[in-house]
Order: C-alpha cells, then structure tokens, then sequence
C-alpha cells in the first residue's frame, strides 16, 4: 500500500488515481493526524462482498470445516475430480 501526503495527493492527483487504480490496497493519504485511503471502485466492490460473506454463518462453517478436511488431508486431486 502506498502512503502520501495530502499536499503530495493534490498537486500529483493523476498519479494518486493511476496508483489506487494499481496499488493492492490503495493509496493512504495522510494529513496531520488523519488517514483516508482512496481505492478503486472494483477494491470497494471486493471488500463489501467480502463484508457480506463473513456475515454468513452457514459460510463460515463450511470454511472452517474445509480447511479441518484439508489439514487432515482429507481432499481430492484433480485427477479424482475431473478424472
């Protein structure tokens, strides 16, 4: 994640978009004791469906209980599941 001033933000804001638009995470902007972090519309769009998905407890139990299963070793090869 990058890190910039916000005087910096101002003055280069075609850089700072081009870098929230590439930068996993976005760019954080700093201005005395605040942070902002500006991010793509896409980066947004991740985190809240990803916000959902934990909200989901069913999910979250077949999460957990998948990766007990992995741990095991209790899984598949790709062989055995596209024969």
């Amino acid at each position: 994640m990058h890190q910039v001033t916000a005087e910096y933000a101002k003055n280069n804001f075609n850089e700072v978009i081009e870098l929230a638009s590439t930068e996993p995470g976005g760019v954080v902007i700093t201005q005395e004791d605040k942070k902002m972090v500006l991010i793509s519309q896409e980066e947004l769009d991740a985190w809240i469906e990803t916000a959902s998905l934990l909200q989901d407890p069913e999910l979250l139990t077949d999460v957990t209980e998948a990766k007990e299963q992995y741990q095991k070793g209790d899984v598949l090869t790709m062989e055995q599941i596209f024969g």
